[in-house]
Order: C-alpha cells, then sequence, then structure tokens
C-alpha cells in the first residue's frame, strides 16, 4: 500500500493512470502543513479501538513522513515521481485474525487532526480449514477438459474482476515469473525489465497487463495460471485458483 501527497491532485491521478494498469485508490483528501518542520507524518503506534489480531501492518521507513519540499517538487520539470510511504500488510493463517482490518492511522504535522483508516477484509482464507484437521479437503475445481474451449473474454473479464483477489494472494513474484516464463509467456527480456522495477507493487502490475494481455489473445493462459497458483500451494493461492475456476464455471 503507498500514501502519497501532492499540490496537484489532477498530475497525481494522471502519473497514477499512466504508471499502473489496474490502480486502486482510495479517498482523497485536503490539508494544510503546520510549522516549523513542514512534514506531513503517518503514526502507526496509535492505539487501536478495533481489533487486529492476526494482522501486521509495517511501514518501510521510520519516521513514515513526506516533506514539504518533496510535495512542492512534484509536477515541476525536475520531479517527475510523487513523493510516498510504503506500507506493508500482513494477514496470518489462524482461525484468530480478524476477518476485517480496521486499522486507525493519526496524520502528524497537519492543521486539522484527521486520520486515515485502512480497511482490509481477509480475502479467500479458508480459516476452518486450519483447525478442522480431520476434515478431508476439499476437491478442486477441474478445468475445462481438452474436447472443451476456455472462452477467452470470460476468462478475462474475471481476471479483471478479480485484480484485488490476485495482488492480495501472496504469491512469490518471482516464482510467478519464473513459470510464465516457463510457458512462454513471458521472454528472457521481459522477465529482465520486470526484475528491474523497483516495487513488488510495480511488478504485480505489469505482470498482471502481461496476463491479461495474454488471454485476450490466448485463452489457455487462464488454466496456466490457474495451474501456478495450485503449484505456489498455501491456502489463499489455492483458494484464490478454486475462485477464478468457480466464476468461470457460473
Amino acid at each position: 500500500m503507498r500514501f502519497t501527497a501532492a499540490r496537484d491532485l489532477n498530475a497525481l491521478l494522471q502519473y497514477i493512470e499512466k504508471k499502473y494498469s489496474y490502480p486502486e485508490m482510495d479517498q482523497s483528501i485536503s490539508f494544510k502543513l503546520t510549522s516549523p518542520k513542514r512534514c506531513i507524518k503517518l503514526k502507526f503506534d496509535e492505539q487501536q479501538t478495533e481489533p487486529t489480531t492476526g494482522w501486521r501492518i509495517k511501514p518501510h521507513l521510520d519516521p513514515c513522513q513526506i516533506k514539504e519540499h518533496e510535495i512542492l517538487c512534484f509536477g515541476d520539470n525536475s520531479t517527475a515521481v510523487p513523493p510516498f510511504c510504503l506500507v506493508s500488510i500482513y494477514a496470518e493463517n489462524s482461525p484468530h485474525t480478524v476477518p476485517n482490518l480496521s486499522y486507525s492511522v493519526p496524520l502528524k504535522g497537519v492543521q486539522e487532526q484527521m486520520k486515515i483508516i485502512i480497511n482490509r477484509p481477509l480475502r479467500n482464507m479458508s480459516l476452518s480449514d486450519s483447525v478442522n484437521i480431520n476434515r478431508p479437503p476439499p476437491s478442486a475445481p477441474s478445468l475445462p477438459t481438452p474436447n472443451s474451449t476456455i472462452r477467452s473474454d470470460i476468462a478475462h473479464s474475471i481476471m479483471t474482476e478479480c485484480t484485488s483477489l490476485i495482488k492480495d494472494c501472496g504469491i512469490d513474484i518471482n516464482f510467478l515469473v519464473d513459470k510464465l516464463l516457463e510457458h512462454k509467456i513471458v521472454n528472457s527480456r521481459e522477465k529482465r525489465k520486470l526484475t528491474a522495477r523497483e516495487t513488488n507493487d510495480d511488478k504485480m502490475d505489469e505482470l498482471l497487463h502481461i496476463i491479461l494481455s495474454s488471454i485476450r489473445m490466448n485463452a489457455k493462459v487462464f488454466g496456466i495460471f490457474i495451474d501456478i497458483l495450485r503449484e505456489e500451494d498455501t491456502l489463499r493461492t489455492i483458494a484464490l485458483a478454486d475462485t477464478l475456476m468457480d466464476k468461470y464455471k457460473e
């Protein structure tokens, strides 16, 4: 997750739309900085009023802040990238993990007191399977048989609908890239370009763009992607594979 601040909201939105294929954006807010330090700081040590059991929220920098001169520089000729703070959010595979996270982050350095609320559901994790150990595992939905045809338009629509779930499933990006290379969905040059990207968010956005484009041209890529999710072999990736297949069979 990224928190960013800019003086020109339109310039920021144009940057996001150009940079990311499938951006997810929350509500924007207006603020004024206070003196003397002139920076906006996100505080992650606030006592929470809602339960957060099983969740970890970790900013990548401490202090997690954006300075005024960084905000003002974006959009001019010297700075083409808006300032941002990276925050990772993890959910444990535990029956005790609360299903919906509501995490309050106060903003310091602004004239009016305000808080950002991080809302995140526990997606596609069957917690009951981790405690009902005598229960036989559910059979995985089967892909269409060789005599049937996967429709690329349906597969593409499902993948687009489930973009957020794919981003949150926790699949190892290097594993995914290697598997896509193995199946010739990407080539060595594309792999080098992907691995050179700055953040995992950037890599995943580009991977999704490639996968969706490939599905549009060759529907069997949809089945290959589902097989890759199963090979990763975690509760989340297996659940996501089941979800994608269930949606296709609806």
